[in-house]
């Protein structure tokens, strides 16, 4: 007699996907949503389907199930969380599918986040997918590099979030562009130069009032601390050349904090903070985080105040350069890349 196929158990599918599933995950075996864990981390080896036809169409009628989005279910007859709306997006447009926009921005957990009813989702450029409902999908040929995972769902950065949901809401006035390019320079989500490069090479359709926020934002939010911290140290014979607002990256592919400034023969980071920062605990835990994340690899940071570097340039520089001359006396390695 034949052995009978196992029927993969959904719980722990729908457990990892937020009570959701594609109708090929129930009826072809469970392959996997987004990405090739889903399947992997519930245990499943594609042992045929979890339902028939007739079992997923029996809940569906009795409204056990609902169609959120074109072969995309909810296990549950309520409305959609922001979360679930978001995960049902990307499982709609499929494989390598990034969410960006407000969606995005309120995963980074951003304050400013506007309300969006629509989630946006990029797609490469290669394929075709109309939107549906409230999944806005956009073809491009820039998908982003430095996209992260948060709650299991691909999210572009910050600076990509940023830019893309200033494009992508025409209604949006120059106070709120403004107040998202704030608040992710002043927490460090992104750097004034991420969101530059964001402008320059994504799409030229809204990016009128990106680039007025922006050019606002860069005259009021640490740019000229920034600019002043530079001249300072140009003017020392005894410095090296110093990188600003550099990308790093640790020799295990770890992407680093973004410092102001980065001095590489001897790892030091510079860091301004202005009076602008967000003083809330949030703000503070994040800062202690950067520090501890540059500390793993051996890097020093020299933090100064805006108003330290206004009124004092003179031991400003020569802070930076006491620790530089030790350092390099003392001989500093490391295999922190800066790009």
């Amino acid at each position: 007699m034949p052995r009978r196929r196992r029927r993969p158990d959904l719980d722990g599918l729908l457990e990892l996907q937020y009570g959701l599933v594609r109708r090929d995950q129930v009826l072809g075996g469970m392959p996997s949503g987004i990405d090739d864990h889903s399947s992997q981390e519930n245990g499943d080896d594609g042992a045929g389907p979890a339902l028939t036809k007739g079992a997923l169409r029996w809940r569906l009628e009795k409204g056990l199930w609902q169609i959120v989005l074109p072969a995309v279910y909810a296990t549950h007859g309520g409305p959609l969380t922001r979360e679930q709306r978001a995960f049902a997006s990307l499982l709609y447009a499929g494989d390598s599918a990034q969410l960006t926009g407000p969606a995005a921005l309120h995963l980074h957990h951003m304050r400013s986040a506007p309300s969006d009813e629509l989630v946006h989702v990029l797609i490469p450029d290669s394929r075709r997918l109309s939107p549906a409902r409230f999944a806005a999908v956009s073809r491009t040929h820039r998908l982003d590099p430095r996209m992260t995972t948060i709650g299991r769902m691909p999210v572009v950065s910050p600076a990509r979030a940023v830019a893309d949901a200033v494009r992508m809401a025409p209604e949006m006035g120059l106070g709120q562009a403004r107040a998202l390019v704030a608040e992710a320079v002043q927490r460090r989500l992104a750097t004034l130069d991420q969101l530059r490069t964001e402008l320059v090479e994504g799409p030229k359709r809204g990016s009128l009032l990106l680039r007025s926020a922006l050019t606002e934002v860069a005259a009021s939010l640490g740019a000229a601390p920034v600019t002043r911290l530079r001249e300072i140290c140009q003017g020392s014979a005894a410095l090296p050349e110093i990188r600003w607002q550099p990308t790093l990256t640790g020799p295990d592919g770890e992407r680093l904090p973004s410092p102001d400034g980065w001095i590489a023969d001897t790892a030091i980071a510079l860091e301004i903070i202005g009076q602008e920062m967000d003083p809330s605990p949030e703000s503070w835990t994040q800062q202690l985080r950067r520090h501890n994340s540059f500390a793993e690899y051996g890097i020093l940071v020299l933090t100064f105040t805006a108003n330290e570097i206004r009124m004092d340039p003179a031991g400003v520089l020569g802070t930076i350069v006491r620790a530089y001359l030790e350092r390099a006396r003392t001989g500093v390695r490391h295999d922190v890349r800066a790009a």
